[in-house]
Parts: structure tokens; C-alpha cells; sequence
């Protein structure tokens, strides 16, 4: 990544994406002489802006204008923004308050999705941990219809998740109950993939031999664990949140409006923003694409963990000009306390 190479750069750069967030238009070096922080003259920030415009950190979009920040203008001023962020006890209180009571897993992510847009103005979301990887403490099958089934999943931590079903054969709730009745004998925790990795071994080894039962738990096991396409996964967006982002000044253009309601409609890249941000270990921050009119948006995100293993992730989506200085500290606490649920239920 490009660096600036002094301490007045790095100021110059943090104070103009600073204004340029604030106002959404390019600044110009007058502007930010009169910033008391700076105590420089005009023809000093200019010199200055020069230098970062020189090492691709600020652009000038018409010759008489001022500056904006560049892509990796903003991800240096991210960067250097993430180990200074504050958050108020009292914005800390109301985000412990608004999550707590949740009983299960999907309240919990709604509620997550939406507090996050209401304390930060943008699109809240929260992508949910892949079934095949949560620690179970129960696993139990229910007949809802013809090939409908429902498989409610209890991890250790004690929140439920729901996964409905068509498995190729249609099995009556007597035949469910004595799969249930087996499942009962796993230890927890265990994972679903387990189960079907453990059945799988056996059919190899004894396939003459194989129960009709165990074929049965295998064949649900496997159902309920096959590995989800990541545009299926469950991932929770908030309409309330979506539709201020959507009327923001930022996409106003009707190809901007367009690639914005294409990001939301590809729920397969989203899901794949987030895991890679899963794997991350700490908030991170995404930009759209450079050269497009999806560069005009941004996704805060942190992962959120069960026990000791990361779940998921969870942030906002926005304009790209952000007040990252308020919403990365919201999305980096949202995420503890979301870890802290899961691992309360146990």
C-alpha cells in the first residue's frame, strides 16, 4: 500500500478526506489552510496535495478544481483511523440494550442488521455462520409437508437456527422420530458434517450391512449440511437501512442508482465480501470497485465469533465517503457484543 512519506502529508490527507466526507465535494487548498489543526498558508497544503496527488493518493478531477481522495487515499486514512476509534458508554449501553433478549439465532441477526442502521444512518447486514460448521447440541427432524422437512439445528451456545429441506425421499414423522431418537446418542458438541462424514465412512466399510436408519440420518445429515451456494446463505439486510442509503445525495445518478441496486441484488458477492472479512480476524473495510460507479460505495465490516471460532461477519454499507470515525468503533463493538450472545446462550 502507498504510504505518505511525512507526518504533514499524512495530516493533509486525513484533514482533506475529512472534508471531503463532510461536504461530498473536491477541496480546495484555501479551505484547508483555514483549519486551525493545520496552521499552514494556503501555497504550503497546496505543495503539499501535490505530493499526495504525485503518489496516487489524491486526484484532481478538473484543472480549476480542488482535490478528492483516491481509493488507496482513503484506505490509508482507514487504515491509521482503525487503532484511534472511540465509542461512547453511552452508544456502547443502547447497542447492549437494543440486542439483548433475542432467544434464537435469527432474532438476533435482525435485530443486529437494524441497529446498526439506526446508529449509523447506512444499510446494516450480518451474514449467518454456514450450517455445516456450527457446533450442535442438538439436531432434530420435523415433517412439514410431502419431501418438506425441518431440521432445527441447537448449537452448544444454546440459539436455534431453522433449515427447511426436500430430501429425495418423503419420510413420514415416524421414520423422522427414530433418526431423532439416534441423534440423541451424539455427544455434543458435534458438527453436522461429522454426522455425514461418520455415515459416509460406514456405508464404505459395511455397505451390506448398512441400517436403513442410518442411511436415513446420513441422508438428512447431509441435507442439512450440504454446503449452501453463497448466494443462498442467509444473509440479513435492513429494508429501513436500504432505503436511506438509497436516497443518499451519492446515488442520485441513475447509473450510480443502478449499480447500487445491483450490489444489493448480488447477494453471492456480498456473502463472499463478508466471509473474506471473516477470515480477516478484524474490521475491515471494502470499497467498490475503482473505475465503476459501484467505487462510490463502501462495506465496514467485522467478523463476530462462537467460542473461540469465527461464526460470521456483520457491518454497513454506504457511500464511500463514510464517517468512519463514527461507524467503524459501532460496527467493531456490534460485533463483540453479537460474539458475547452466542456464547451467553451456552
Amino acid at each position: 500500500m502507498i504510504e505518505p512519506k511525512t507526518e504533514r502529508q499524512r495530516q493533509i490527507l486525513a484533514a482533506l478526506v475529512e472534508e471531503y466526507i463532510r461536504t461530498g465535494e473536491p477541496v480546495a487548498s484555501a479551505n484547508l489552510a483555514r483549519l486551525r489543526s493545520l496552521s499552514l498558508s494556503p501555497a504550503s497544503v497546496r505543495k503539499v496535495m501535490v505530493e499526495l496527488e504525485a503518489l496516487g493518493l489524491l486526484r484532481q478531477p478538473h484543472a480549476s478544481a480542488g482535490r478528492t481522495p483516491t481509493e488507496e487515499g482513503f484506505r490509508v486514512y482507514v487504515d491509521d483511523l482503525l487503532d484511534k476509534v472511540f465509542l461512547p458508554e453511552r452508544t456502547r449501553s443502547l447497542i447492549q440494550e437494543r440486542l439483548a433478549g433475542g432467544g434464537s439465532a435469527e432474532p438476533i441477526f435482525s435485530l443486529c442488521s437494524k441497529v446498526l442502521s439506526s446508529l449509523t444512518s447506512q444499510m446494516g447486514l450480518i451474514v449467518a455462520p454456514e450450517a455445516e460448521s456450527l457446533w450442535l447440541r442438538r439436531l432434530h427432524f420435523v415433517r412439514l409437508g410431502r419431501r418438506e422437512v425441518l431440521a432445527v439445528l441447537v448449537t452448544e451456545n444454546g440459539l436455534i437456527h431453522n433449515r427447511l429441506l426436500s430430501p429425495a425421499e418423503d419420510y413420514d414423522q415416524s421414520q423422522l422420530n427414530e433418526a431423532n431418537v439416534f441423534l440423541e446418542e451424539f455427544k455434543p458438541p458435534f458438527t453436522l458434517e461429522e454426522i455425514r462424514d461418520r455415515g459416509l465412512s460406514a456405508m464404505g466399510q459395511e455397505r451390506h450391512e448398512f441400517e436403513r436408519l442410518f442411511q436415513r440420518v446420513i441422508a438428512l445429515a447431509a441435507e442439512a449440511s450440504s454446503k449452501e451456494e453463497a448466494g443462498e446463505r442467509d444473509i440479513y439486510l435492513d429494508d429501513e437501512g436500504r432505503g436511506r442509503l438509497l436516497e443518499h445525495p451519492d446515488f442520485a445518478e441513475a447509473e450510480a442508482m443502478r449499480a447500487l441496486f445491483l450490489a444489493f441484488e448480488n447477494k453471492r458477492r456480498l456473502v463472499e465480501l463478508l466471509d473474506q472479512i471473516t477470515g480477516a480476524g478484524r474490521v475491515q473495510v471494502v470499497f467498490g470497485p475503482s473505475g465503476q460507479k459501484a467505487d462510490a460505495l463502501a462495506l465496514v465490516a467485522s467478523p463476530y465469533y462462537s467460542g473461540d471460532r469465527r461464526a460470521g461477519a456483520l457491518g454497513v454499507i454506504g457511500p464511500r465517503r463514510l464517517n468512519y470515525a463514527e461507524i467503524v468503533p459501532v460496527v467493531d463493538y456490534a460485533a463483540r457484543v453479537v460474539s458475547g450472545l452466542f456464547n451467553s446462550k451456552s
